[in-house]
């Protein structure tokens, strides 16, 4: 073991965490540690390259950004320090604890099932959803609730699939979508670890897919959500349960306008995170 290593630690508005955390693992970073209310990289090499990196992806976003408002700083804060060498890999397993969200309970590699449970394995480190988000745990406790044995279901933008394997364990036919290739490779390796199949996968949206769905679940961002609103529509079956999450609840009202012609059955929301349960019915059925 080095006698020491280098910790880069960034913060960024959380609209835009996502981009950060997929260029950073567009870089070749293939493990971060989210934790008070930033990102962690660590390495036994210089991290000053991929520090000015950051720095560089934050001007171009401002330029591209010119009407931010109240977020023109989208970049809050960065430290690189050079530190003591420990093992942090065994330090940060430590600091992961299991979730049980109603009878679903997702724990990592190295750490124990929950009997009369259904468990889901997940490593956070090495997956881009865990279930402690607070919109993902908001699917996980809605997909529950509205997923039948033997639905159609898409999983759109499913990141590490982990809402797609929830799917799978409550007995639905899956399909996912995303259109990062890390997010295929990462959903399909935890669907191996899960030991459970996707019916398809592919990498692209929801343009590609075939057919029509029982139950769509989408936790993305709203302004992804705005935008591919006729396409998730069409890709409805009737009667179908339509989940959107990801969505801060100062876009509650645009989403609401959008999907307005669709029946709203439930809505909650953990702190600013909003997640909504929409049926294709008509309004005044």
């Amino acid at each position: 073991m080095q006698k020491f290593y280098y910790e880069l630690f960034f913060e960024v508005n959380q609209p835009y965490k996502a981009l950060f955390v997929d260029f950073i693992f567009d870089l070749g970073v293939e493990a971060i540690e989210e934790k008070n209310n930033g990102v962690y990289i660590r390495s036994n090499n210089d991290l000053n390259t991929l520090s000015w990196a950051l720095e560089f992806f934050n001007e171009k976003l401002l330029k591209r950004k010119k009407n931010l408002g109240d977020e023109k700083h989208i970049l809050l804060k960065k430290t690189l320090e050079k530190k003591e060498n420990k093992d942090w890999i065994e330090e940060y397993k430590k600091g992961i604890q299991p979730i049980l969200i109603d009878k679903i309970y997702i724990h990592s590699t190295w750490q124990e099932g929950k009997k009369n449970c259904l468990n889901i394995t997940i490593d956070p480190a090495l997956a881009f959803g865990s279930g402690h988000h607070e919109s993902t745990y908001c699917c996980i406790k809605l997909l529950q609730q509205f997923a039948m044995k033997g639905f159609k279901a898409l999983d759109l933008g499913c990141g590490s699939g982990i809402l797609g394997i929830v799917l799978a364990k409550l007995s639905c036919k899956v399909e996912l979508c995303d259109t990062d290739e890390l997010a295929i490779a990462s959903s399909l390796e935890n669907a191996r670890l899960n030991k459970v199949k996707f019916a398809k996968i592919w990498q692209g949206s929801i343009d590609k897919a075939q057919g029509k769905y029982d139950i769509i679940v989408a936790n993305i961002t709203a302004d992804i959500l705005l935008f591919l609103e006729q396409d998730i529509k069409k890709r409805l079956n009737e009667n179908a349960i339509l989940i959107l999450s990801g969505i801060l609840d100062k876009y509650e009202q645009r989403i609401k306008e959008k999907f307005h012609t669709l029946k709203l059955i439930e809505s909650i929301q953990a702190n600013e995170w909003l997640s909504l349960v929409y049926t294709k019915k008509e309004k005044n059925e």
